[in-house]
């Protein structure tokens, strides 16, 4: 997929059809965004591409942490069918441009035959482009305004606001509803203190996005994809109080992998909260509990391998 930063001193001119939006989490609404101008694209032989943010606007205000960084919507973006990233980071030069600015930017760099938009979507300096200013900037221009309604979520309009309390509150399972796939993290695997090794449950122990939202500390139903496959895992997101370790870290038990994972990339989905995390009395009770865990996710979760 090819990935373009957005500057009016470079120019793509292949034919495109833009989606326009943050894309903040690539949710269901979002989903339908991207698959609306895949089809666009196809049938006037252009290609499908997505304007998003390298940055989170919403961190230039303030102290919010995004549910995903630029890395993981690329690829989530990726697997949705579109042909391309166009990347802007949000500044004060940016967050200043009118909304015509903002439009004239974009037509100077790109040959944009189409755009797609949700209904509620806003930009330009304190966001006063809107759908309307959309339609009128381009009727003249040759080129169509496409807007897909809202995606719901139990009767509300979808918003990230909402799906970000649901990370905060570890309810994976109502958040992949909305979601175009389960909510993941990726890390590289770093050397540990091996304690799950001792009590017979190798963990590989993930490095954590200082930048993304914190999913609330538990343990997980989880799959873990090394190279492309996928197996089933139980991830605990928190400290380890049993081993007087408090620090915050991801650690998943790999069921049936026995490979050597320090150094290599992994992606693990969240699919249910199973329980909180708890102080044992002694390891044979947290092994114990761990057995009852993996059971847990053997039943309910099975890999597509």
């Amino acid at each position: 997929m090819k990935q373009i930063v957005l500057n009016q001193n470079e120019k793509y001119t292949n034919p495109i059809v833009l989606s326009l939006g943050f894309f903040d989490c690539i949710h269901l609404g979002h989903k339908a965004l991207i698959q609306t101008a895949n089809k666009l694209a196809k049938n006037i032989g252009a290609e499908s591409f997505v304007l998003t943010f390298s940055n989170d606007p919403n961190a230039f205000f303030n102290s919010s942490k995004q549910i995903y960084s630029f890395a993981d919507r690329a690829e989530i973006i990726e697997t949705l069918g579109a042909d391309g990233i166009i990347s802007a980071e949000f500044d004060q030069a940016f967050a200043d441009l009118s909304p015509k600015a903002f439009l004239d930017m974009i037509l100077t760099s790109f040959n944009v035959k189409a755009v797609v938009s949700g209904a509620d979507y806003t930009f330009g300096a304190h966001a006063q482009g809107n759908v309307d200013f959309l339609k009128d900037y381009f009727k003249d221009k040759g080129i169509s305004v496409n807007v897909v309604p809202f995606e719901c979520a139990n009767g509300a309009k979808l918003s990230t606001r909402n799906l970000k309390s649901l990370v905060e509150s570890g309810d994976v399972k109502t958040l992949n509803q909305y979601l175009s796939e389960p909510y993941f993290v990726t890390g590289d695997v770093k050397h540990a203190k091996q304690n799950g090794t001792r009590i017979g449950f190798p963990t590989a122990n993930i490095s954590q996005n200082a930048d993304r939202l914190p999913l609330k500390d538990g343990v997980y139903a989880t799959k873990t994809i090394i190279d492309g496959k996928e197996y089933v895992s139980m991830t605990n997101v928190g400290a380890k109080p049993t081993f007087n370790d408090f620090s915050s870290s991801v650690e998943t038990y790999i069921i049936g992998f026995y490979g050597d994972l320090y150094g290599k990339t992994v992606k693990i989905a969240f699919y249910e909260r199973m329980r909180d995390i708890q102080t044992f009395g002694s390891k044979e009770e947290l092994r114990e509990q761990l057995t009852r865990d993996e059971q847990f996710v053997k039943t309910h979760l099975k890999t597509t391998d």
